[in-house]
């Protein structure tokens, strides 16, 4: 990783700025199912299987030959934490047979509070094209040393790239992004909002984001 950084900053040109840093960044680039049975993402707090999840409670819709479910469990506690199984499945199923879990969290609603797809969607055909996508929202810190009231929301926009793999779709991620940035900024009177500051401050690191100016 460090080489990969190095080649990629000697290859700027001379006296250009280094962009800057993301203040959000993806759990995951992609999400692989097993050949059956459900478990948790490399990488998320637990391990091993994952399959409680009630038949009345899966979201499901379908993205090509195959349908996607989701059961987003939650929100919890103060960081708006959610229990979130992902599943795949054939249209003759009544519920999926093998997926993931993840955990995230929705803490950056605290900020934003206004958006027009509410509640927030975790499946949608985000861009006309017939096939349902993944959506995880997750939420990233504005500053250093953010409370739990300072932190703002994101999407990550994930498409199923074959049987057995979701991957993460970034213009889809970024077009979003800038849909969300466009509802932080849609105060209807910045001066009596408390939360102004924190609003632009979510505002901005998603059009940074949505725009490419940083990595």
């Amino acid at each position: 990783m460090v080489l990969m950084m190095s080649l990629w900053v000697s290859s700027l040109p001379a006296g250009d700025p280094l962009p800057l840093h993301c203040l959000m960044r993806p759990d995951h680039l992609e999400m692989r199912f097993p050949g059956r049975g459900f478990t948790w993402l490399p990488g998320e707090e637990f391990s091993g299987g994952c399959d409680d999840v009630p038949k009345e409670k899966w979201i499901r819709d379908t993205s090509g030959s195959l349908d996607l479910f989701v059961c987003a469990d939650g929100p919890s506690g103060s960081g708006r934490y959610w229990n979130i199984t992902v599943g795949v499945a054939g249209k003759q199923h009544s519920k999926p047979n093998r997926g993931v879990c993840l955990m995230t969290s929705t803490a950056g609603w605290r900020t934003l509070q206004r958006y027009r797809r509410t509640p927030l969607p975790w499946l949608s055909d985000l861009d006309s094209d017939g096939r349902s996508e993944l959506i995880i929202w997750s939420s990233f810190p504005l500053h250093e040393d953010a409370s739990l009231a300072e932190y703002g929301l994101v999407p990550w926009v994930y498409r199923l790239a074959s049987d057995d793999v979701l991957s993460i779709d970034w213009t889809l991620s970024r077009r979003m992004a800038r849909e969300v940035a466009q509802a932080y900024r849609s105060a209807p009177d910045p001066k009596a909002d408390r939360l102004a500051r924190l609003r632009t401050a979510a505002a901005e690191a998603l059009e940074q984001f949505a725009g490419e100016r940083c990595r």
